[in-house]
């Protein structure tokens, strides 16, 4: 499951992990609502509106495809608002999207209360992803808590790259794959 940042698009947040998954990922990626009427940039109104979108795309897709998803496997990425968003939202998805990978986001809403809840749900693994010092910071500060839960957590830190999904952060991304989905079935070693 893949969220864009405020004025991104589906097409681009799924390009990007059909690309880092090097294709063996089914890829939803969720729109959101449209800034000013147009089809180019999208945003999610609330952590709310992000949720129910989220759980129609799971519906749709389990109902379709079902065959294609694999029990305990998924991963919710969210870039900036995406991330951010869906912290808010994720504790009840756990045991369908058990990974998170927050890139440039998603650190500011976690608590060790609200990590509990991810966990009790069937979360295993948390990546933060950041191209920003603040990014980096905020989410030293939330892997401690989601460790104080009982949860595996990492940061990867691209200094210099900015706040961006691309680049050096993608690379990092990349590089961590095999800790974030270790013992999963569907996903090769990278």
């Amino acid at each position: 499951m893949s969220t864009h940042g405020a004025g991104g698009d589906p097409e681009g947040a799924c390009a990007y992990w059909v690309k880092l998954s090097e294709g063996q990922a089914f890829v939803l990626a969720l729109r959101g609502t449209a800034f000013n009427g147009t089809d180019s940039s999208f945003y999610y109104k609330d952590h709310l509106a992000l949720g129910r979108e989220l759980a129609a795309a799971l519906g749709a897709a389990r109902s379709q495809f079902g065959h294609r998803f694999a029990p305990g496997a998924g991963v919710y990425s969210g870039f900036s608002q995406g991330a951010t968003m869906g912290v808010g939202m994720i504790p009840p998805f756990g045991k369908e999207l058990p990974h998170l990978v927050m890139i440039e986001g998603g650190y500011d809403y976690w608590n060790v209360a609200h990590a509990r809840k991810f966990d009790r749900n069937g979360g295993q693994r948390v990546l933060f992803a950041c191209g920003t010092g603040w990014c980096a910071d905020k989410a030293t500060k939330a892997a401690e808590w989601l460790r104080q839960a009982g949860l595996e957590a990492r940061v990867e830190h691209a200094p210099g790259a900015g706040h961006t999904p691309g680049g050096e952060v993608e690379a990092r991304v990349r590089a961590a794959l095999p800790w974030l989905v270790a013992e999963q079935p569907g996903w090769k070693s990278q």
